[in-house]
């Protein structure tokens, strides 16, 4: 699997969520709707998800990564990104 566009957006309220990304697989798939955070835990994001019906605070992810190497790739190719977009516009 590679990805092969990634596409941030500037989150429009302040605090721990900085952005949000749309990212596309393989030139086929995309995934829109990924979180950004940056807490005193550090940097990582937050997959696209739905609330659970009966359930007061619970959601699901809508998709995710099976395995930690998966979700590591992910997170820093999205934050280098990230990275990338902020330098951008601080020109």
């Amino acid at each position: 699997m590679e990805i092969t566009e990634v596409r941030i957006f500037k989150a429009k309220q302040r605090g721990a969520v900085k952005a949000y990304a749309n990212i596309v697989l393989d030139g086929c798939f995309i995934i829109r709707g990924i979180t950004l955070l940056e807490t005193e835990k550090g940097r990582f994001i937050s997959m696209p998800s739905r609330k659970l019906r009966n359930e007061e605070k619970s959601y699901r992810d809508v998709c995710h990564p099976l395995n930690s190497d998966t979700r590591t790739e992910l997170t820093k190719t999205i934050f280098d990104a990230y990275d990338e977009f902020v330098k951008s516009e601080e020109k």
